[in-house]
């Protein structure tokens, strides 16, 4: 003891001012050599428990209230029936897919709307005025979504039913759904379930003693799916649209479970106050909102249209669980449980009334400044506060973990003798270790993503998402805390103290990250930082607490963190949940151009990273460490033998009941491309396979012969203008991997035609007019050649929009162009600035007809039977044409 005393003087600061503490409170013996505390089956327990909450939370969130019957209405008055906007909703699928321009869509599902309105309108309380109209819309739009494009639509209708009473206010809340569909799919959520659950609102409102104060306008839209024309034709010119002061969207990405509120605003708080005061179910969070308008997740809705072009605010909401089936063959009614509706119609009816009943839609510009930081608990209520007390509070936070540190620092020197100074050199060395540490948990995550890959076993965790825990959380495990312990080992080996020194220094240096994460939040303006504000917070109120308890054994520790961690634990498990279940469906649909198994491999990582930060350092003070690595280590090679030898890891199911099918969309297409003189240099035709994963499209083979044959189509994105491929959208930002096969001639009776009305000389170039007729989807591309710049066209008064990326360093202008109807050609001028010395070609032009419900051949007919019952298939026959002028 005496050598280890005196090597322990060494560490001993002499009397300094520089001192933050007083010399003469140091402890005049040393510290004992402790040996670690902390028996192995605590760390194991905690683990467990961890596992636990998540199971737990799991469960909470597929917690459904009881659907009500119709038989029970006597019961509930002024309720909101599910069983009757179950019935809507059945024989609303019973249409099937209602693509826009369809005789499904617009006319068999517009007579069903009109009845079902028409008979609540005649069954309605006199106090009640009820009006309902049909709109017919054209117009044209700039939309930068995806790589951008401009939206231009004729003829699509919307059915609306305005609610008000003898008030007669000016003022109304606006309602939306759509009632169309994409091609193959019955649209059980997306949306017929949104418009069941506004249709049976409406009934319900029609039928109330209350007298509105404002008035509530029901829009059920005839055509969001080709990108949202008919609520830009309603708010851009229906009479009603001038009176909208708020809107209510209802979405889907998924099937069934909760409704998520994923944005609002902008700004009016007082539309979120009054979501946290009125819905009885709540499942909000600015964390959502951030994370979908950032443009990770592959799609937008109405809610864009009315806050850009009616410069309106409202809530988005959308069914997020059970992303497999949107946009399949499987979102059908079976997915859609009555609790589902229940709950939404519930929270809806209840944000409705307290909106339209409320004062502010009287003058809405009075309550516009502010925004608030939202999110729920376990679905039990609403926090939420203003962005400036967000600010107090995560300023104050910071403050408050950077003095449990100083406390710390001080402890460290009264009981250890180590000095202020070596105190924050160790606190910083542990904090470049951290990172260090997690660039190694996310290098192995890779190294079993590239493993798998190789072994043809990808995506397991697709249709059995249980697969991240032991592929990926359980090495992050044993990578971070083995790579913690050799660090503390090794690198404190200069500290002659106890394991709580240690243990101390690695949670100081977590809680150092966190505060200086959360001031990048208060410094952006990161509504999600509340995150960020949980992991700081409590943490910090721990440390403290931790200098006025006394001897600590492990059960103290272990309450320790049930108690100081247990908030954050469950509310970032819950908030982690809700994005799994998000990101886990996207990853059958983002491409595969970005490797589906590495995204996972990462998100995994980063966010259990996150979700045992402060258990890590737990692991210096561990009795027995090789039994926790033996014990991770054993799971992990377990796993991955079984998923190798058995059926367990096939990444795709096609059971009716919780399908999760790998997605292909085909389309027969005739290519046809003519040079500067009109003739034709090129035809060919094929089956064209955008890949939606990164086992499309050789995962069928054995079923479908003709994939065999299948090349990667590159070439043709340097030849031909658009890669010369029927893109629905401008989109090779997100899907520019695709196969090309081989195929027989389309059988389609082709209906498009190019007319070349006018070629004129203007000031500074020409001036190009023409007319193109053909089905009821098309897509028009226009690239000029180097040196010639698009000025302006007659589609909108805007600067036409370019799609991204470039082709070939050229520009490219994309138009979606859609008609329900008669057939209406599109007739538009372009203007180009041409130099004055530029001779020949000023562009490439082409049409990219899409023939989205008519009957395919019978060759590709047979093909799509012979797909197996685990896919879904979107398919259609196109033709793509260009020329050069």
């Amino acid at each position: 003891m005496a050598k280890d005393s005196t090597l322990r003087q060494r560490f001993k600061p002499p009397l300094l001012k520089d001192n933050f503490s007083d010399y003469s409170k140091v402890k005049s013996h040393d510290s004992k050599f402790d040996e670690p505390p902390l028996p192995t089956s605590y760390l194991l327990a905690l683990l467990g428990l961890l596992f636990a909450v998540l199971i737990t939370v799991i469960i909470i969130e597929k917690q459904l209230p009881p659907g009500i019957k119709i038989a029970e209405e006597h019961k509930y008055p002024d309720r909101f029936i599910s069983e009757r906007a179950y019935n809507l909703l059945k024989n609303l699928t019973a249409l099937g897919p209602r693509v826009a321009g369809s005789y499904a869509n617009e006319v068999l599902a517009v007579n069903l709307l009109k009845r079902e309105i028409k008979t609540i309108i005649a069954n309605a309380k006199e106090n009640n005025v009820i009006q309902l109209d049909v709109q017919m819309a054209s117009g044209a739009f700039n939309l930068a979504f995806l790589d951008g494009m401009t939206n231009v639509y004729r003829n699509m209708q919307n059915i609306i039913v305005r609610v008000g009473s003898r008030i007669n206010s000016p003022n109304s809340l606006l309602l939306n759904c759509h009632f169309d569909t994409v091609s193959q799919s019955p649209g059980g959520s997306d949306d017929g379930a949104g418009c069941a659950v506004m249709m049976e609102m409406l009934r319900v409102l029609s039928q109330s003693e209350k007298i509105l104060r404002h008035n509530i306008i029901f829009l059920f839209n005839g055509g969001e799916e080709n990108f949202m024309p008919a609520s830009h034709g309603f708010i851009t010119q229906h009479k009603w649209a001038k009176e909208v002061r708020a809107f209510i969207n209802i979405e889907a990405c998924g099937a069934g479970g909760r409704e998520l509120l994923f944005q609002a605003g902008p700004n009016h708080p007082w539309i979120l106050e009054t979501y946290s005061e009125e819905v009885p179910y709540p499942y909000a969070s600015s964390l959502a909102q951030e994370i979908f308008q950032s443009g990770l997740i592959p799609g937008d809705t109405d809610f864009r249209i009315f806050r850009d072009f009616g410069n309106v605010s409202g809530l988005d909401f959308a069914w997020s669980s059970n992303g497999y089936v949107y946009h399949t063959r499987f979102d059908t009614i079976d997915q859609i449980p009555l609790g589902t509706l229940q709950r939404t119609g519930d929270n809806i009816l209840a944000l409705a009334r307290g909106m339209a009943m409320g004062h502010q839609l009287n003058d809405v510009e009075r309550y516009r400044p502010g925004n608030l930081v939202f999110f729920d608990f376990l679905g039990a209520f609403v926090v939420r506060w203003p962005m400036h007390i967000a600010d107090f509070v995560n300023i104050s936070s910071v403050i408050l973990s950077f003095y449990s540190i100083y406390e710390n620092m001080k402890k460290a020197y009264s009981t250890d003798a180590i000095s202020n100074g070596q105190y924050v050199k160790k606190v910083g060395a542990s904090i470049v270790a951290i990172f260090i540490t997690g660039l190694a948990a996310i290098l192995v995550s890779f190294a079993i993503s590239f493993c798998l890959n190789a072994l043809g076993r990808t995506m397991s965790w697709y249709a059995r998402p249980f697969w991240v825990f032991f592929l990926y959380v359980v090495p992050v495990t044993l990578v971070l805390f083995a790579a913690m312990f050799f660090y503390a080992r090794n690198y404190h080996r200069d500290l002659k103290s106890s394991p709580w020194v240690k243990f101390r220094l690695l949670y100081d240096a977590y809680l150092s990250i966190w505060s200086f994460m959360l001031i990048i939040g208060i410094i952006f303006r990161i509504r999600s930082s509340f995150l960020l504000l949980f992991w700081t917070l409590f943490p910090a109120v721990g440390s403290l607490i931790m200098k006025f308890v006394g001897n600590w054994t492990a059960l103290k520790l272990f309450l320790y963190y049930v108690i100081v961690m247990g908030l954050p634990f469950v509310q970032s498990i819950y908030l982690m949940i809700g994005a799994l279940y998000l990101c886990f469906p996207i990853m059958g649909r983002a491409g595969a151009a970005y490797n589906s198994e590495y995204l996972i491999a990462l998100l995994i990582t980063y966010f259990y990273s996150v979700l045992i930060s402060y258990l890590v350092p737990l692991i210096i003070l561990v009795k027995s460490v090789e039994r926790v690595f033996s014990l991770l280590l054993g799971a992990f090679l377990l796993s991955i033998a079984v998923l190798i030898l058995t059926p367990l890891g096939f990444p795709y199911s096609g059971d009716p009941a919780s399908p999760a099918p790998q997605r292909f969309m085909m389309a027969h297409v005739k290519r046809t491309f003519h040079d500067i003189s009109g003739d034709v240099t090129g035809r060919e035709t094929g089956y064209w396979i955008a890949d939606m994963d990164i086992n499309s499209p050789y995962s069928v083979e054995r079923y479908v012969p003709e994939v065999k044959a299948a090349r990667l189509v590159d070439e043709d994105c340097v030849k031909y203008l658009y890669c010369g491929l029927p893109y629905l959208v401008p989109v090779q930002n997100f899907i520019f991997k695709t196969h090309w096969i081989p195929g027989p001639p389309v059988t389609i009776k082709e209906t498009s035609s190019l007319t070349l009305v006018k070629r004129e000389k203007i000031s500074h170039g020409e001036r190009v007019t023409v007319s193109i007729t053909g089905p009821f989807h098309m897509g028009i591309m226009v690239s000029p050649v180097l040196g010639v710049t698009l000025e302006r066209w007659s589609l909108v008064n805007e600067k036409p929009l370019a799609a991204a990326p470039l082709w070939n360093g050229r520009f490219t202008y994309f138009i979606y162009y859609c008609y329900a109807g008669d057939s209406v050609p599109l007739v538009f001028s372009m203007d180009f600035q041409v130099p004055g010395n530029h001779s020949g070609a000023i562009m490439d032009f082409g049409i990219i007809s899409h023939y989205q419900f008519e009957q395919v051949s019978p060759v590709f007919d047979n093909m799509i039977k012979r797909f197996p019952p685990w896919t879904a298939m979107t398919y259609w026959t196109s033709t793509v044409e260009t020329w050069i002028f």
